[in-house]
């Protein structure tokens, strides 16, 4: 089973139809496609420039295994799917509403 770590964000679409388009994809040079099965990738649409993207982000060191390959020529696709790490790879973010929170009516910062 050969497996894939991503070292970067990554940004990516959900739409087939973003794909079609020459900006992204084109049709004459040797492309490759990645479909992803995962679950940790975040929707950035409500925050985009481009809402109509379907863009995604992945989290840097999203890890994969390979499920399948196939070669049409100038067009390669991969399919992978997300895997859980021996170990976690980003430590847990506290919750804001635990932490004490502290007031300073006069507005001036304490030294």
């Amino acid at each position: 089973e050969k497996q894939l770590c991503g070292g970067v964000f990554s940004s990516c679409t959900t739409s087939m139809g973003v794909l079609q388009s020459g900006l992204f994809w084109g049709k004459t040079s040797i492309r490759t496609m990645f479909t992803l099965q995962c679950k940790s990738a975040r929707d950035l649409c409500k925050h985009s420039l481009f809402p109509t993207e379907d863009e995604v982000l992945l989290m840097a060191a999203t890890q994969f295994k390979i499920v399948s390959s196939l070669d049409q020529g100038d067009l390669h696709i991969i399919q992978l799917q997300e895997t859980t790490p021996p170990f976690p790879l980003l430590q847990p973010v506290p919750v804001v509403g635990s932490l004490p929170i502290h007031s300073n009516p006069s507005g001036e910062f304490e030294r």
